[in-house]
């Protein structure tokens, strides 16, 4: 499967997160603060996993994983958000040991069934600086998560319900999630983002019911993972234009003067200036070098 799969060498596996993040410092120069409510993002990300089962068979190694996500900032600390994310992971070596799980190893058994989670996810973030080059938030939701366990063929793993009959391995779940993070930003428009997202799984929606309700840690029955563990490195980008009431080129949340008449130029804090110091606004004088003291008129010229 390429990119997803954890088989290989790890310098192969993790080197284009590396290279990546080295890249993106390297040639985006540094941002400057800018409000993004009312902004749309783009994210795309990748990282580690682990499938978190019950003390009863822990038998999957750490995975890899990727996501797309794209949210919207309906506030300066808020936003709603949606991704969809993929993850696999393979059954993990015991050949040395490994009596009480498999724990946050690597190390794949040959020939080990593969399994994998899509989600499609819907959130709501808060950003706790939203104004500053560094970024840390928290987030929570829900979502739907498609999981099958397949075999080194690529067919889907049998398993048997309570009266004897097979049935493919491979559901749905309502899950909940929630995580946190950090952005850096490197200019006005991208982002890194780092951080960890945990799922959970409820059961809710399973097709693992009547005779197939096997689900549990008893021999015999279905041991499934009751949660997930994510760390991922990504890149987001921000588009759309802030709220701007005075059309001064200076967002709202960052305009310490709110009101400026249209056409006056203004400084960082979007406050009008005044070269000449004659009570007309630079931009809508027409006579800018006005001696100081000398009356003028509505167009900031002197009045004869």
């Amino acid at each position: 499967m390429g990119f997803f799969e954890p088989k290989g060498s790890k310098v192969r596996k993790f080197g284009w997160i590396y290279l990546f993040g080295i890249l993106t410092l390297v040639l985006i120069p540094p941002a400057k603060a800018m409000d993004l409510s009312r902004k749309f993002s783009l994210g795309m990300q990748g990282g580690l996993w682990k499938p978190g089962l019950t003390e009863h068979s822990d038998i999957y190694a750490v995975g890899s994983h990727g996501a797309f996500s794209f949210k919207y900032a309906f506030h300066e600390k808020q936003s709603l958000g949606f991704s969809c994310s993929y993850a696999v992971s393979y059954e993990a070596d015991f050949a040395e040991g490994g009596g009480a799980g498999a724990g946050f190893t690597f190390k794949t058994k040959k020939d080990a069934n593969k399994l994998t989670h899509v989600w499609l996810d819907a959130f709501t973030t808060y950003n706790f600086r939203p104004l500053e080059r560094f970024n840390p938030y928290v987030f929570g939701g829900f979502g739907i998560s498609f999981w099958s366990i397949k075999d080194k063929d690529g067919n889907i793993v049998k398993f048997f319900d309570k009266k004897g009959n097979p049935f493919d391995l491979e559901d749905q779940e309502l899950t909940f999630l929630g995580g946190g993070g950090f952005e850096y930003r490197l200019k006005e428009r991208w982002a890194i983002n780092f951080g960890t997202r945990f799922h959970y799984l409820t059961r809710a929606l399973s097709g693992f019911t009547n005779d197939k309700n096997v689900v549990g840690a008893e021999p015999g029955e279905l041991d499934l993972p009751k949660a997930t563990l994510e760390v991922y490195l990504g890149l987001n980008y921000y588009f759309g234009k802030p709220k701007d009431q005075d059309k001064d080129g200076v967002p709202d949340m960052l305009d310490h003067c709110s009101d400026t008449p249209r056409g006056a130029k203004v400084d960082e804090n979007g406050c009008p200036l005044d070269s000449d110091g004659d009570g007309i606004y630079d931009g809508l004088d027409k006579c800018p070098n006005t001696p100081p003291g000398v009356k003028v008129d509505v167009n900031g010229c002197p009045m004869k």
